[in-house]
């Protein structure tokens, strides 16, 4: 991705007049993702990067050393490293995937395996913090040359603590739970997501999601300049149609198809619909991009194709006579 190279639909007609906004979501611990997320700024000229939730990934790959050299199992196969090159390279093909290579020895594997569900757990959790530290501290190079906004929060699928590290960064600024103030617009976040069949760490009740989102939009003065920064999207939208899955998580078929329902937040879609902000930004429903209107909202999913080394993303561009938006891939 050089510089320069991506025009879109403004490139005809010069500069916006308004800020130009990448925002994605659902990367899932793809450190490649990241990367790109960071270069968005300087590929497509944004002026403010935000990152919906779901950062993290779900995966620990031990990469065990033996007889001088490394050994690991991904996807049901052996894979081997016999040098610091060829070990470097198939760690980078581990993280590509979304998971999190860590060099170990047979008798740790073995540890980490006799631990309880609640202690493996809490390794894990440190080797997911362990990573993003890494990632911050990159984000930090590659924002210090030309700082621009850049705004992240975790999502239903990633822990809390996370937003310790978020906060403690420098040029990374938390948003979770909060308003901040974002090119002269005022930005509403929220990470938490409806109740899913997956129990994930980050879920409330529909009665409280729209209690958080109602106590930060009554402070908001003029909802139609804001943004509604909100991890799952609105129920029956089109932005969150996903295979219904019974109770042992097998999919659901209508004839010979999946069994396609909405599985967003009504919490959500009510408070657009109360709200009515200028914009509103969402993932969670990887396979259910697109953008619908809300009343007056403009409300987008740019989805997630995370396991094929691209990020899906848009851009939206705040205008005098509103917002407009184009969903890129790269």
């Amino acid at each position: 991705m050089a510089r320069g190279r991506f025009k879109g639909w403004l490139g005809s007609r010069g500069a916006p007049r308004g800020p130009r906004l990448f925002y994605a979501s659902d990367i899932h611990g793809t450190e490649v993702l990241w990367r790109k997320f960071l270069r968005a700024r300087e590929f497509y000229g944004a002026q403010g990067l935000i990152m919906g939730g779901d950062v993290t990934g779900k995966v620990a790959v031990p990469v065990v050393e033996r007889n001088g050299g490394w050994t690991t199992h991904v996807f049901d196969r052996e894979l081997r490293a016999a040098g610091a090159e060829e070990l470097e390279a198939l760690e980078r093909r581990i993280r590509g995937n979304g998971m999190y290579p860590f060099r170990t020895t047979r008798a740790e594997v073995e540890r980490i395996a006799s631990l309880s569900e609640t202690e493996r757990e809490e390794w894990f959790e440190q080797v997911i913090l362990r990573t993003f530290a890494g990632w911050l501290e990159l984000a930090e190079k590659r924002l210090e040359p030309d700082p621009c906004p850049c705004f992240v929060m975790p999502g239903n699928d990633d822990p809390d603590a996370l937003n310790g590290l978020i906060d403690a960064a420098r040029l990374v600024s938390g948003c979770d739970d909060r308003l901040v103030e974002l090119h002269g617009l005022t930005m509403l976040s929220l990470g938490y997501s409806n109740r899913t069949p997956w129990n994930s760490p980050r879920e409330l009740d529909e009665e409280e999601l729209y209690r958080r989102i109602a106590a930060l939009a009554d402070q908001i003065d003029d909802p139609g300049r804001a943004i509604f920064n909100i991890h799952v999207p609105p129920h029956d939208s089109g932005l969150d149609t996903a295979a219904e899955l019974d109770a042992d998580f097998n999919v659901v078929l209508a004839g010979t198809e999946p069994n396609l329902i909405p599985v967003g937040s009504t919490a959500v879609r009510a408070a657009l619909e109360r709200y009515q902000p200028l914009l509103s930004l969402h993932g969670h429903v990887h396979e259910s991009a697109g953008a619908t209107r809300i009343g007056r909202t403009l409300a987008v999913n740019p989805g997630s194709d995370y396991h094929t080394g691209r990020i899906s993303g848009c851009l939206v561009t705040v205008l005098d006579d509103g917002v407009r938006h184009q969903f890129v891939a790269g």
